[in-house]
């Protein structure tokens, strides 16, 4: 069983390196396909093509693209030509050995280093084609160019109306590129390929140039002796008009502009005359603002016409409006400042909103005789409407706010008066409730309180009967009175409740006077302070105290017991 595994075995091995073999002789085959695949491209001579391609008028477009080219062609010789040298080398030594996967790892990266050149020379080539036939369809648009001088020259002759002043430069620039081109022939002729190369480089641009001309002249030269000629004789007619429907222009702005305009549109034509476009074009291009800024200024002025006599309307109510507020402000400040002080400076801005009125009537007069004598536009006149408007808007605003600032003058010093009578009679309620409660007499500090209360509501009742009464004052003396009654109020609550808890005290004391010297003593003080300096407080202070000593439920009792007091 043994023998027959190892005769299998052995078979097997024989089997695998035969194979080897003869996969390794196939490789060896393949390896030299690729040195015949890479010689087939070495054989398409696309170095030589290269070389004449340079030789050909390259010239901007093309020339990049040349040079593009030659990148290519550097990196299928430098780069991809040496790979696959060295990948060549390499799996042509494998192809020695019994190393198969690796041969055949080998082969592909050969095929696709073959497949890449392969791709970057059918670039190449295709490169040269389009370089070729971009050259040819050069040539032939500047031949071409070439055989149309003539009838361009003769086109240049009979059309004056076209080209205007630019047409004997352009002449010239014509027959110099004829000259030019004739040059160029002749070192082709002479097989000078590099002279040749630079005129034909400078052929391209002249015709480049010439091309621009063409297109460039008729259409600058149409716009600045024509379209804009018209056009200002247009916008002329057009302020003739206007001016006798009424329209006021500045005409020293006009005619500035107008000047502007004429000066820049010959210069412009001076430009073409030697064929400076790129500054032919710049003053076109201003003309063209300047023409149109005076249609805009037209147009302006007509609008701001309508616009003029539809706000004079609005101007005319608002002025009337804050005319007659100011009148009724003065008559009505003429009747308050015999009764009341004006402390502030009510009748001064009555008087500053008067003479604003006034210079608002002057400002209208100017404007309308500006318009009769026509050295204001309507324009002019329109910004001022706007300005008045506004301060009619801002007049109306703080005149009104007068007018209710003094008109709450009458209701203040009534209601002043109403609060200072109803003052006086808490106070005369709240003297007699005290006076009812009969009590020896008040404390001095609450005697002192009242009476300058008393002393706060006689200068009220002066300031509100006065012959010229100060409102700021009598609300300042008015706000004194009524925080200093709510204060006496309580403290005369105070008192009362005092008074009564120290009846109470006096009352209950007694009871232990025979019994205890030191109720005794305390008691005969309290009374006196009682009946003589009516501090009814220091009354409790001192029996609060002993009182505790000897019952110490009887304070807490007293004082829960004691009803509440009203005045």
């Amino acid at each position: 069983m043994w023998i027959i595994f190892g005769i299998i075995l052995v078979l097997l091995v024989f089997a695998a390196v035969a194979w080897a073999i003869l996969e390794q002789r196939k490789a060896a085959g393949q390896v030299a396909d690729f040195e015949l695949a890479k010689n087939a491209l070495l054989n398409e001579h696309v170095d030589q093509a290269i070389s004449a391609a340079k030789k050909i008028s390259l010239s901007g477009q093309a020339l990049k693209e040349y040079e593009t080219i030659q990148g290519q062609y550097s990196y299928l010789k430098k780069n991809l030509f040496a790979k696959m040298d060295q990948e060549r080398a390499y799996a042509e030594s494998k192809t020695g050995g019994l190393n198969v996967w690796a041969t055949k790892n080998s082969l592909h990266r050969l095929l696709a280093l073959t497949k890449e050149a392969a791709q970057v020379q059918a670039s190449i080539k295709d490169g040269l084609d389009n370089l070729y036939k971009q050259n040819d369809r050069h040539h032939e648009a500047i031949r071409q160019l070439h055989d149309d001088h003539g009838k361009i020259l003769e086109r240049i002759a009979n059309e004056p109306d076209t080209f205007g002043p630019s047409a004997a430069a352009l002449s010239d620039f014509i027959s110099q590129g004829e000259e030019n081109y004739q040059a160029y022939l002749k070192l082709v002729e002479e097989e000078k390929a590099l002279e040749a190369s630079e005129a034909f480089e400078a052929l391209g641009m002249e015709a480049g140039q010439l091309t621009h001309y063409l297109q460039s002249i008729p259409l600058i030269f149409g716009q600045l002796n024509g379209k804009f000629v018209e056009q200002i004789q247009e916008i002329v007619a057009g302020q003739a008009d206007l001016e006798k429907r009424g329209v006021i222009f500045d005409e020293k702005a006009i005619q500035k502009a107008l000047d502007q305009i004429d000066q820049d549109r010959l210069q412009a034509l001076a430009a073409l005359e030697e064929l400076k476009i790129k500054e032919a074009t710049d003053l076109q291009l201003g003309v063209n603002k300047q023409i149109q800024a005076l249609y805009d200024l037209l147009e302006s002025e007509m609008t701001a016409y309508k616009r003029y006599f539809k706000q004079q309307e609005l101007v005319k109510q608002a002025f009337d409006r804050i005319s007659e507020q100011n009148h009724s402000l003065m008559i009505e400040l003429a009747y308050l400042k015999g009764r009341f002080q004006l402390t502030h400076d009510e009748e001064g801005k009555q008087q500053e909103a008067a003479k604003e009125i006034e210079d608002l009537v002057k400002a209208q007069q100017e404007v309308s005789t500006a318009l009769s004598e026509k050295t204001m536009t309507y324009s002019e006149a329109c910004q001022r409407q706007e300005k008045w408007l506004a301060i009619d808007a801002e007049l109306d605003q703080e005149q009104v706010a007068l007018y209710k600032q003094i008109e709450a003058f009458q209701p203040a010093l009534k209601s002043a008066k109403t609060h200072s009578s109803a003052a006086i009679s808490e106070m005369k309620d709240l003297k007699r409730s005290l006076e009812r409660r009969d009590l020896p007499g008040l404390p001095k500090l609450f005697l002192d309180h009242f009476f300058a209360l008393s002393d706060e509501m006689k200068r009220l009742d002066e300031g509100v009967n006065a012959s010229l009464v100060d409102l700021d004052a009598v609300q300042r003396q008015l706000n004194i009175v009524s925080s200093d009654l709510d204060t006496l109020k309580e403290e005369a609550k105070v008192v009362a409740e005092q008074a009564e808890l120290a009846v109470s005290l006096l009352q209950y004391a007694s009871r232990y006077a025979a019994e205890n010297s030191q109720m005794n003593q305390t008691l005969k003080e309290a009374q006196r302070d009682f009946d003589e300096n009516f501090d009814y407080a220091l009354v409790i202070d001192k029996l609060k105290p002993v009182l505790n000593e000897v019952e110490p439920d009887a304070y807490a009792r007293l004082v829960a017991n004691q009803d509440p007091i009203e005045l």
